[in-house]
This record gives C-alpha cells, structure tokens and sequence, in this order.
C-alpha cells in the first residue's frame, strides 16, 4: 500500500531547487515524511535550457525509478511545461505542468489522480514557520526566489515558453522569508529570479522604464536585523541601474558582486542571440560600475560555438573578455535546443571546434580568477562558513571567491555564520 514518503530530485538553476525547497516544505507541513530513498512519490523537477539538460531528466527519471522501485514518479519542470505529448512515453506515473506550490495543494488535498492514499494535510499551527518555507540544518546561505519568468526571448534560450511571463512576488513577502531566514540563522540571502533586474516590472510603467524595483526592495532588505549581507544572483548589463549601483556602494550589507551575462564578446552573434545590448554598451556599463565599485567582483557567462561563429569571432570574444578583466567566468559550449531559433541558423559549428574553444576560454577564465583574486592579498574580509571538512572551513567572501582556513581562526562560529578572515 502506498505511503506518504517522498523524495525530490532537482535539475537546473537555483530557482528550480528554490521551487523544489517549497514544495517539500508543503509537503511536510501536510504530513508527508522526506526521505532518502525508497519514497512512496518521487518527484523529478526537470531544466529544459539545453538538449543536454534534458538528457540528464531523462537519466534522471531512471535514477529515481531505480532508488524509489514502489514509487510513484511524478514529472515537473521546465521540460514537461515546453514538452508535451512527446514525454508520455517516459514510464513516469504522472506529468505536472503547473506551478508547484498548486502540486503541493493537489497532493495534499488527494486530488492528484495517482492514489487514494494521500494523507489528509495537517492544520498549520497559528504563529508558526511558513509552510511554504524549509530550511535546512547546515545553515550557510538561503536562496530566495523573488521572480520568475522572462519575456527577453533570447534565440537560443527556451526559458520564457517554459516559465512564462514576468511575475514578482510582492515585497512584503519577500521580506517576511528573509526575516525567517534569518531567525533560522542564515546569514548570507542570495536573491534569484529568472530575470531578476525585472523585478516589478509587469506593470506598465515598469515596461517603459525597462527596469523594476530591485533597488526599493534591497533598500527594505539592508534594514532587517540580523542579517548580516545580501546578494543578487544575476542580473542582465541593461538593467544595473544608476540606482542600483549607488545602493550597492553605500550600503554595506549588499554583496559587491555582479554577475551580468555576456555570452559573447562579438556584435555579430550577439544580434543571431537576440541579446538587448551591444559590446560598447555593455563596456561602457561595467566602466561606470567600476567607477562607483573599484573593487566589484563581475562574474559572467558566455556561450562558444554559437551558429555563424568564425574563429575570428571567437578571437574577438576572448579578446573582449581578458579586456574586462572577470573575476570568474562560466564557459558554455553551445547546445541547440531543438524549439528555438538558433536551433535552425545556418553555418553549425563542429563539436570538436566547440570543445577546443571553451577550453582555450576557460584557461583564460582561470587565469583571470587568480589576478583577480591577488587584489585581496593582505586584507581582511568577511566570509561566509559553508562546510568544515578536516578542521577546515570552506567559505565565501562578498566578493564571491572561496576561501579556505583553519577553524581557530573562526572563533567559535557556526557553519553559516560571518566571520573575518586574514588572506
């Protein structure tokens, strides 16, 4: 007889775990028990950004099918949403497309149509945690998801049929979970989103301005007691408003770290990309940035191998990357996903072409980490304690770089506390 145990396995982005963090905490405040292994419903919360991100759903479901073989297989995500009839023939038990704190209702009231045996949910106690919240017990950094969707269409990216129009969570909210977070003892809160700088942005005065209300919110956040620092977790080069980088330079609780995607360092591709901007426009950005913030750590992604790119291309892109002087760089060869545009441009690069380029991009990304990370020699900065292994302590600076060290040197702190380091 089927049980109330259940296990999610997650793919992709932050905001996909974020999603997947919600729905087991539903879960559990309606009696559902999380487990290991050997669950009653195994849950699979797929990415569709890449054919490769697909491939790994799908290895994924026969992962979950292997550990769970009583289980009820349920599919989520991305992939399911862009897909449709052509996952039927999976072997899960049941496809959800919706939003996932609906599953969690669906499940909870015994709706979901693959057993009568869901438990009836719990009545929530008056002044207790947020159902929809779960936090973890090695406290170190709590990923917050304040928006989701994207109406940017990028030529290669299939997000915006999968996650839809831009929606925001209201502020009131986003600070209520910060607050519990950080009664809970988190110290660092990521901010995500799909398209982050959009934040607040559906409205029609947003559309106009071409932003949101990132910086009104962060401006909220800085205020609440206890936390110790915030930081964005991407944001696009169009959207790093004036306002935004005058908050981040006055205000010491946000991180001073940007990662704004580049993708590639060449006009051409980036007009094939359909990407909002140029690269004197994006140069232009990160100059005035770094004017205001000297020591700001920018981090980027760029994608090689992308159709209609020439080795002259490339070149210009790696040129164009070693003159901005990254602090980190994410390599992405091109993968063609089969529903978008790109998918259909001429002049395909080989995958050994590819591979060689991300590689010689890469070396230049590791050697610009280190440059970058030189600066600090010397100085004192706050870390972030995620793990301890060995009497080690492995943390992350505002800056965004992992620091190692000895635990005396941490005085007595927890994982997930701010401590002052030396490098």
């Amino acid at each position: 007889m089927l049980g109330n145990r259940f296990k999610i396995y997650t793919l992709g982005c932050k905001v996909n775990q974020y999603d997947s963090n919600r729905l087991a905490a539903g879960l559990e405040a309606a009696g559902f028990i999380l487990v290991g292994d050997k669950a009653d419903f195994a849950i699979v919360n797929t990415c569709a950004v890449t054919q490769s991100a697909i491939s790994k759903g799908k290895r994924m479901i026969n992962k979950a099918r292997k550990e769970n073989p009583e289980a009820k297989i349920i599919l989520v995500g991305c992939w399911p949403r862009v897909y449709k009839g052509e996952i039927d023939g999976l072997g899960v038990d049941f496809i959800w497309r919706k939003r996932m704190d609906d599953l969690a209702k669906k499940m909870t009231n015994g709706k979901i149509q693959i057993s009568n045996q869901i438990p009836r949910p719990r009545q929530a106690k008056r002044g207790g945690q947020n159902s929809n919240v779960k936090f973890r017990e090695d406290k170190s950094r709590y990923f917050i998801k304040i928006q989701d969707g994207c109406e940017q269409f990028c030529s290669y990216c299939i997000i915006p049929y999968a996650r839809g129009k831009l929606r925001s969570r209201r502020i009131k909210e986003v600070i209520d979970e910060i607050k519990q977070a950080t009664r809970a003892g988190y110290r660092e809160v990521v901010l995500c989103g799909i398209h982050l700088g959009l934040y607040g942005a559906e409205g029609k005065r947003g559309r106009r301005r071409g932003e949101g209300r990132l910086a009104e919110l962060l401006q909220k956040i800085i205020k609440i007691k206890g936390l110790g620092r915030v930081r964005l977790s991407s944001i696009e080069i169009n959207e790093v408003s004036d306002e935004l980088v005058k908050l981040m330079a006055s205000a010491k609780k946000i991180c001073k770290h940007l990662h704004i995607p580049l993708q590639s360092g060449n006009d051409k591709i980036l007009k094939l990309m359909n990407r909002p901007y140029s690269i004197a426009n994006y140069e232009l950005r990160i100059k005035k940035i770094r004017k205001s913030l000297p020591d700001i750590a920018i981090s980027t992604d760029v994608i090689v191998g992308f159709p209609g790119e020439t080795k002259n291309d490339f070149n210009k892109t790696y040129n164009f990357v070693k003159k901005m002087k990254f602090s980190r760089l994410h390599v992405f060869p091109f993968s063609a996903h089969e529903r978008t545009l790109a998918a259909k441009l001429p002049h395909r690069v080989g995958e050994e072409e590819k591979a060689g380029r991300a590689e010689t991009l890469r070396g230049l990304g590791e050697k610009m980490e280190k440059d970058f990370k030189k600066k600090f020699e010397g100085r004192e900065l706050e870390v972030v304690m995620e793990s301890e292994k060995n009497r080690k302590i492995k943390g992350k600076t505002e800056f965004y770089f992992d620091m190692e060290f000895n635990k005396n040197k941490a005085k007595n702190k927890k994982i997930g506390e701010i401590v002052k380091i030396k490098i």
